[in-house]
């Protein structure tokens, strides 16, 4: 019997759906749903993952935690998720044609496991697909349905008018909708009319005390996937007129199917030889340019599809380095940093605001430094772990318990 209050020592027995999951302990697919986890695990609770196969993937552990996959097509066509993401895949028709499959293959399992396991609650990240799922394993258990958005839902209802009954219908069916940012709990209450809980999520790039060189002019460091919605180009564009005041190094890490036309634009605009494109690096890596740079820029734009930064985590690894930022007002960043405390936000899409912001902190050594320990602190009391787990703990145990009681009073 679980006791659900605050102080309880009853551990939790939970299963977590969603699309994307490491698909072993090196892969670095959403680090902070693997972080979230490690948290919960640490305190007793069980986790179990479900997630689609990718190319024929069977069940396997990531963390010690298990992760379960479902089939939905031959192992040759099970690449909807992954790499660019679903999202992005989707422009292909035929490809929309396996969420069909994707769907009823993931509902089958998620029976399956729930009335095996029987758990305590069950969450899913991105009700658009996986409500359904969600919803098949809540009731096999008589578990509650937590749902969490991030996003992107809402840019591909934008764009695909049969995405937003569905969506609207599933945002209605949980028992608690959860959004990373304030920007898409307005999405969900403008979606459904439901009122979502604000919970984000915390870094998951640890500093750690590297002796890096000294660097020979101001150090600019943007890290990310180079998609469209992160406005790299823009960056860019604006180094030129960074360049007419500072000479400085810009470095770039990340891989995306931009990287090609931003390498180009580099070359056109004669800075390439201040412009160091990375790659993917690892997260030691990761750790030494975030401790190298001087200032940390993040010039996400709303994409094409209307889609754009759900939180900007990114924002928050630059402060646990203590580290300052010029970043884009769009999505959920607004709620990652504190202008003219932690940072600067600018409008999207335009390079001279970037470049004023970027050489006013280069002109100002102090204020980059007053910025960075006011974003340590900002994150260590918003985005802290400890307390994200806190919340999350105790939204767990409250639902359960009001889901014990609905059934209990039920069979009265």
């Amino acid at each position: 019997m679980i006791c659900h209050n605050e102080n309880s020592t009853d551990r939790l027995n939970i299963l977590v759906i969603g699309s994307t999951y490491p698909r072993h302990n090196e892969d670095y697919a959403v680090p902070w749903m693997r972080e979230s986890h490690a948290q919960l695990t640490k305190r007793g609770h069980r986790v179990t993952m479900l997630a689609p196969s990718y190319a024929g993937l069977e069940d396997h552990k990531v963390d010690d935690v298990p992760v379960k996959r479902f089939r939905y097509a031959p192992k040759s066509f099970e690449t909807l998720t992954h790499e660019q993401g679903a999202p992005n895949k989707l422009k292909n028709p035929l490809t929309q044609l396996l969420g069909v499959p994707y769907v009823l293959g993931g509902c089958k399992e998620a029976v399956k496991l729930a009335r095996r396991e029987k758990f305590d609650v069950v969450h899913v990240h991105w009700p658009f697909p996986h409500e359904p799922i969600g919803l098949a394993a809540a009731k096999a258990c008589g578990a509650p349905l937590v749902l969490m958005s991030h996003g992107a839902e809402f840019a591909l209802a934008r764009r695909k008018s049969w995405v937003r009954p569905i969506l609207r219908s599933s945002l209605r069916r949980g028992d608690l909708c959860i959004a990373n940012s304030n920007d898409t709990a307005s999405h969900i209450k403008n979606q459904s009319g439901v009122d979502a809980m604000v919970l984000p999520y915390g870094t998951t790039v640890y500093p750690k005390q590297v002796a890096v060189p000294k660097n020979e002019r101001p150090r600019i460091l943007f890290t990310g996937r180079l998609i469209q919605r992160k406005g790299v180009e823009y960056l860019l564009r604006a180094v030129p007129q960074i360049q007419a005041q500072h000479d400085v190094d810009v470095v770039i890490t990340g891989n995306g199917d931009q990287k090609e036309m931003l390498e180009n634009e580099s070359r056109r605009l004669g800075i390439d030889d201040r412009v160091q494109f990375l790659g993917f690096v690892s997260n030691e890596q990761l750790n030494e340019e975030y401790a190298r740079c001087d200032i940390w820029v993040n010039p996400s734009v709303i994409d094409d599809r209307g889609d754009t930064e759900g939180l900007g985590v990114g924002s928050i690894e630059a402060y646990a380095h203590r580290k300052p930022v010029v970043a884009s007002a769009v999505g959920g960043i607004p709620d990652t940093v504190e202008h003219g405390k932690t940072g600067y936000l600018v409008p999207e899409k335009d390079p001279q605001a970037l470049a004023n912001s970027i050489v006013s902190l280069i002109n100002d050594p102090a204020k980059r430094q007053q910025f960075g320990e006011r974003g340590l602190k900002f994150a260590r009391e918003r985005f802290n772990w400890e307390r994200i787990t806190d919340e999350l703990e105790e939204t767990y145990y409250r639902l359960a318990a009001q889901k014990r009681q609905r059934t209990f009073s039920a069979a009265a």
